[in-house]
């Protein structure tokens, strides 16, 4: 079962889920599961997220090196189009999977470029 995260906005409890679909840089990749916004490794950057124009727009906090072989769990810190969130990373179970255990079921977002339509691609 692929492993699937939550980035959940602490301003209101929002989530958006994220499910592994495929390798990019060498790395796992990770899709929003309602829009073509991804969660990957980019050389020079490390982990962010990156709407479908492929320009990252939410990074992990607390000085993360990016060389980690998945998206670091803990605050991330999205920014687009003049707005800042912040948002929690977690890992979340899949029915039927045996991944480790997660926070709370997630909603999807409205549609935009970022989880929240104006935020990141969190």
């Amino acid at each position: 079962m692929p492993l699937s995260f939550e980035f959940v906005r602490r301003l209101d409890g929002l989530g958006y889920r994220f499910r592994e679909d495929g390798v990019f840089n060498g790395r796992p990749s990770f899709k929003r599961v309602d829009l073509d916004v991804w969660c990957r490794w980019l050389p020079g950057r490390g982990w962010c997220t990156v709407g479908a124009d492929g320009i990252g727009n939410g990074w992990p906090l607390l000085g993360r090196t990016g060389e980690e072989e998945f998206p670091p769990l803990g605050p991330w810190r999205s920014w687009k189009a003049g707005k800042s969130y912040l948002y929690d990373l977690r890992r979340v179970d899949e029915p039927g999977g045996s991944g480790p255990g997660g926070s709370r079921s997630s909603g999807s977002g409205p549609s935009g470029s970022g989880p929240d339509g104006t935020g990141p691609a969190a």
